[in-house]
């Protein structure tokens, strides 16, 4: 459908007259810490924070913890060995008045620890607004998100506009750090419908396509000698370097192969579709010894697009690892070994570009902002991947501008927010179908 321009301009209007409110509405949720500590996690306080603003807004709501969910524990799809306890899921779910599409609001409320202090210009859990920010861990990554879904949905009672089809609000556990059980269980209770919007910050644009991947440990052999005739020896850190090298040729590969990627290859937005040359840590040698190192450690990651076979794609990379170590005879003798981490497999996954959840997305951001969203993909996985992956609730990602996601910081844009909220209340009209009535939503 197409909204009527009065109904928009009332939406709009509303959301940018609740601009404070909005704002403080994430940095009341940045300031209840829930930082995500495996196996357990601290988000029971900010999880019932928001079961009673769902309350407040007159939702169904549903409160429960993953594991409790009947089957779940079978399901492909858990990743075992986590501990839930005072970690509840909260849905609500706004009952439309029939006939129209449904459609689920989804967010994590699980943040990655704030790390030193000392590294803040701000407490990170003070929920600072300033500069047209609201500052704190998780403010972007993703309590912002979670304010504009209930903001959104309050505008629409507040305006009488109700859904003809039935909008699910997710505040989930467990995301971060490879998690995902807490929308898998909101799956696995039933919780689908005709669409899913994961509110990550996106930076407004409309990302139809999530990455996959593995984590990597390389272990590179040398031998060791004496710092002064270190060339008895063979380093390991400049074996190191070759192996990094062999990272870096196959991203080139991969960039040649993936030029008309449909979601990734668009290099103003990221420097090569699929990476791997991504090393978070290094290390080789015996500080005490003063030896040529016999041992270096790599860590890093290879991504797997949509349009990949996720095995098939990392036995090719392994492949393309050794080849190319081999051209060096100390390793062609004394190969590097590499390790998969055990991790939650993650798999590339793509929503088609003409699924009418992203052309009401898209007529909601023009009609929000004035001007059309980038449609992309986008460069890590998030709760969306479960969605398509293990339902037919086909999902994609929408969510505020900010910055410092996992590092000191955080922020969110108040301007991003009253957009994004104004975005999801446009978006669920026009997905969803609605009706004019009077009064708060029941």
């Amino acid at each position: 459908m197409t909204l009527p321009a009065p109904i928009a301009e009332r939406v709009v209007a509303e959301a940018e007259q609740r601009r404070d409110a909005i704002a403080s509405l994430a940095a009341d949720l940045v300031r209840i810490p829930s930082e995500t500590h495996p196996p357990g996690g601290d988000e029971g306080p900010v999880q019932r924070f928001v079961e009673a603003r769902m309350r407040e807004l007159r939702l169904d709501v549903d409160v429960f913890e993953p594991w409790s969910v009947p089957g779940v524990l079978d399901h492909p799809g858990w990743w075992p060995g986590l501990d839930y306890d005072d970690r509840p899921n909260v849905v609500g779910t706004w009952h439309g008045s029939g006939g129209g599409r449904s459609l689920i609001l989804n967010g994590h409320s699980d943040v990655v620890p704030a790390g030193p202090r000392e590294l803040w210009s701000f407490d990170p859990y003070g929920g600072v607004i300033a500069d047209g920010r609201v500052y704190g861990r998780g403010a972007a990554d993703m309590k912002g998100g979670i304010a504009a879904m209930l903001s959104a949905v309050s505008i629409l009672g507040d305006l009488g506009l109700r859904p003809r089809g039935d909008v699910v609000v997710e505040s989930v556990v467990n995301e971060e750090l490879g998690g995902y059980n807490g929308t898998l269980a909101c799956c696995a209770k039933g919780y689908l419908a005709d669409a899913a919007i994961v509110t990550e910050p996106t930076q407004l644009d409309v990302v139809a396509a999530t990455k996959g991947g593995q984590t990597y440990k390389a272990t590179v052999p040398g031998i060791n000698a004496h710092h002064a005739w270190w060339w008895q020896g063979v380093s390991a850190f400049d074996k190191a370097i070759i192996v990094k090298q062999a990272l870096q040729r196959w991203e080139e590969l991969r960039a040649e192969e993936l030029a008309d990627s449909p979601y990734f290859s668009d290099t103003s937005r990221r420097p090569r579709p699929a990476l791997a040359d991504t090393i978070w840590y290094l290390g080789a040698g015996d500080p005490d010894l003063m030896a040529s190192p016999s041992s270096a450690e790599m860590h890093f990651w290879v991504d797997v697009l949509p349009e990949d076979d996720r095995e098939e794609m990392l036995q090719r990379f392994e492949r393309h690892v050794a080849e190319h170590t081999a051209s060096d005879p100390f390793l062609a003798e004394h190969p590097p070994t590499l390790e998969r981490a055990i991790m939650r497999p993650f798999d590339g996954v793509a929503v088609p570009a003409d699924h009418p959840i992203i052309g009401s997305l898209v007529d909601a951001h023009h009609a929000a902002l004035g001007q059309p969203p980038a449609i992309t993909g986008f460069d890590a996985a998030t709760d969306s991947m479960i969605f398509n992956l293990y339902t037919d609730t086909p999902a994609v990602v929408y969510g505020p501008t900010g910055s410092g996601l996992h590092s000191p910081d955080e922020y969110v844009e108040i301007d991003g927010l009253v957009a994004c909220t104004t975005t999801l209340a446009l978006t669920i009209l026009d997905f969803c179908d609605f009706d004019e009535q009077l009064g708060r939503h029941t």
